[in-house]
C-alpha cells in the first residue's frame, strides 16, 4: 500500500512548481516594473470630507438666525425666550432650518464636483444633463430656504402679536398680571398664562 494516490501526486507535484518558480524569482525586482510617481498624472491631494464639521456650522447659524428672530419679536416680553416651550421651539426651528442650509451646501459642493468633471474632459451629454439637474436643484434649495425663513419670521411676528393682544387683556382684567413699570411680564406663571392663551389664539 506504498503507492501514492492520485491527489497526492498532484498535490506534490504543485507544491514541486510552486518552488521551482520561488527559486526562479528569488532577485525578482517589484519595483521596476511599477510606474514611478512622476509618470502618474497629477490627481491631486486626496481629502476626507468633513461632513460633521459643515454639520456643526450649520447648526450654529441655525440657531443664530431663529434666535436673532426672537430678539426682534419677542424681546418685549422680558425674559420670555428663557421659558422652556421659547428654548424648546428655538431648538426644533434651528435643527430644521439648519438641515434646510445643509443641504443646500451640499448641492452647492455636488454641483462644483461636476464642474471640475467637467473641466477634467468629461464633455458627455449626460454629464451636460445632470449638470443642468443640479441647477435646478440649487435653484430650488435657495427657493425653499427663502421661504422656510419667510415662514418661520412669520410665526414669530404673529406669536408676537397674539401675546401684546393677550397682555393687554390681562392689564385691562386688573393690573395684578403685568410686571414692573416697563409693563413686561416677568412671573414665570404669567409668562405661562401669557404663552397658553396667546397659543389658544394661534389655533383658532
Amino acid at each position: 500500500m506504498g503507492t501514492m494516490s492520485k491527489s497526492e501526486k498532484e498535490h506534490n507535484r504543485i507544491n514541486d512548481e510552486f518552488d521551482m518558480i520561488q527559486e526562479e524569482n528569488r532577485d525578482f525586482d517589484i519595483s521596476s516594473h511599477l510606474a514611478k510617481v512622476d509618470d502618474l498624472p497629477d490627481l491631486g491631494q486626496i481629502e476626507l470630507y468633513d461632513y460633521d464639521s459643515d454639520l456643526t456650522v450649520v447648526a450654529q447659524k441655525g440657531l443664530e438666525v431663529i434666535e436673532s428672530l426672537v430678539d426682534l419679536y419677542l424681546s418685549e416680553f422680558g425674559d420670555l425666550k428663557n421659558h422652556p416651550y421659547i428654548r424648546n421651539k428655538v431648538k426644533e426651528d434651528a435643527m430644521v432650518y439648519a438641515e434646510t442650509l445643509f443641504l443646500s451646501k451640499m448641492t452647492r459642493k455636488n454641483f462644483l464636483t461636476q464642474l471640475r468633471q467637467i473641466d477634467n474632459g468629461d464633455n458627455s451629454a449626460r454629464m451636460h444633463e445632470v449638470i443642468n439637474q443640479t441647477i435646478r436643484e440649487v435653484r430650488e434649495n435657495s427657493k425653499f430656504s427663502s421661504s422656510q425663513r419667510t415662514e418661520l419670521e412669520q410665526y414669530y411676528k404673529t406669536f408676537r402679536e397674539d401675546l401684546s393682544e393677550v397682555a393687554s387683556t390681562m392689564k385691562k382684567d386688573g393690573g395684578s398680571n403685568s410686571g414692573g413699570d416697563d409693563g413686561t411680564i416677568v412671573d414665570s406663571k404669567k409668562l405661562n398664562d401669557l404663552i397658553s392663551e396667546a397659543m389658544k389664539k394661534k389655533k383658532s
